[in-house]
């Protein structure tokens, strides 16, 4: 880890207590209080300083709600199953891996989620709420997601917007990858893939995650000139096609668990942001996969609301859920990784991240990134989870962000999708650019 000045560890230290302290001690906010710049008080330390100074300025508002439903209840079906079973029998070890206690080895495979009780007094408590983080995503399946991303200045409003998809194949948390052939303990596969506008259109990422300390494989095909180029893995701190995003900003963080150093700051009550109304609709296709039914379900932003006056990036109709959320402090252990300290907010229901305070080498601060929370579920209720709405991330130096838009009457996320796992191959990867 890099060492740190005098200086860096007095902001950081500022930084923390701005961001997490709580002087209104909890106070319940009344459903349908709007937070806006002449009250912004009522909410100081139940929302990242940096988004409290934006309600400040001016920049947009925030509308306190309620949910019906209990988010708690929405895990996918393996975490659910596994949930009891798996309690005490996964560690992570002084390398930040994640171990089985009886060996203290890399398990065979992962059902579901690793830790259903956590303790806070656990200084491993950090990775293992992380690791809970992404082996809930690898317990939904398969999936195919649809997005676009938006690319918003507050001087200049709209810029440009691409259309991307994103593929996932899990080889672990998820049960019917038990049975596949895994040699080389990879954890899970990922695809992004261009769709428009055409100056970008099949420049396509493949990655490979594995379960052990190996690092990711990442590959990335060119367009222009037709061959397939590897990455390397220190470029995950570098932007992604120009974005206000990183490789691993996405959902939250995207990188490994063990490449980073995690620290509980506390556990706490924090207001945050939920696509508002029922769960969305799930139904099946002809294949057997669930695919959303977002039912004009739309969160417009600034620059597509007229007459507004606050920031053009700024999400509309959202509303800001009280919910039991950990607070982590994260660093990158690569001294040349573009960040510094961060701070993570991740639910403590779905293990979810909703906000993130970025720093910079110099640990200065940088940049914010949140996503808002939103539930899914069959007409039955067999197949029950939950998922992201829209991701934004806005630098407050260059005052320019980008919004990722997830769920829209356009979108649809198929869940248990019927990939074909040669996709995911290096020889199949090529063939799908072509």
């Amino acid at each position: 880890m890099r060492g740190r000045t005098p200086l860096a560890v007095a902001f950081l230290t500022v930084l923390i207590l701005f961001s997490v302290s709580n002087p209104c001690a909890y106070a319940d906010l009344a459903v349908g209080t709007v937070i806006d710049k002449t009250n912004f008080q009522e909410i100081e330390g139940m929302i990242p300083d940096p988004v409290l100074n934006w309600v400040k300025k001016g920049d947009g508002t925030i509308t306190i709600g309620e949910v019906p439903y209990n988010p708690d209840d929405y895990l996918p079906p393996p975490a659910k199953k596994y949930w009891e079973s798996n309690k005490g029998k996964y560690d992570v070890d002084a390398d930040g891996l994640l171990v089985d206690v009886k060996t203290g080895k890399l398990p065979e495979f992962v059902d579901g989620m690793p830790f259903p009780e956590l303790d806070l007094e656990d200084p491993k408590v950090g990775a293992k709420i992380m690791y809970n983080k992404h082996y809930y995503s690898y317990a939904v399946g398969p999936i195919q997601v649809d997005f676009q991303v938006k690319w918003v200045g507050r001087k200049t409003g709209f810029e440009r917007e691409t259309k991307m998809d994103y593929w996932t194949y899990c080889l672990d948390g998820y049960p019917p990858a038990r049975e596949e052939s895994n040699p080389e303990q990879v954890e899970m596969h990922s695809l992004i893939i261009a769709l428009a506008p055409f100056d970008i259109k099949g420049t396509n990422i493949l990655l490979w995650r594995y379960r052990n300390d190996r690092l990711d494989s990442t590959f990335a095909y060119v367009p222009a000139i037709r061959r397939v180029r590897r990455m390397s893995p220190a470029n995950r701190s570098d932007a992604f096609l120009g974005s206000d995003f990183c490789v691993d900003d996405a959902w939250g963080y995207g990188g490994k668990i063990n490449a980073f150093t995690w620290k509980l700051v506390k556990k706490a009550d924090q207001y945050v942001p939920f696509f508002p109304g029922p769960p969305i609709k799930l139904s099946k296709n002809d294949v057997g996969e669930w695919y959303s039914v977002p039912e004009g379900r739309n969160i417009p932003y600034g620059f597509e609301t007229e007459g507004w006056q606050g920031a053009p990036w700024w999400p509309q109709g959202l509303i800001y859920v009280k919910r039991p959320t950990y607070i982590l402090e994260c660093e990158a252990k690569d001294k040349y990784y573009n960040y510094g300290p961060q701070l993570l907010w991740v639910d403590a229901g779905v293990f979810t991240p909703t906000y993130k305070v970025i720093t910079d080498r110099s640990n200065s601060y940088w940049k914010t990134e949140w996503q808002c929370l939103d539930v899914l579920e069959s007409g039955d209720k067999s197949y029950q989870t939950s998922g992201l709405g829209n991701m934004m991330a806005f630098d407050d130096r260059s005052e320019h962000g980008c919004v990722i838009v997830l769920i829209h009457p356009k979108n649809s996320t198929r869940y248990l999708a019927q990939h074909d796992r040669n996709d995911f191959s290096l020889g199949g990867f090529q063939k799908l650019c072509k």
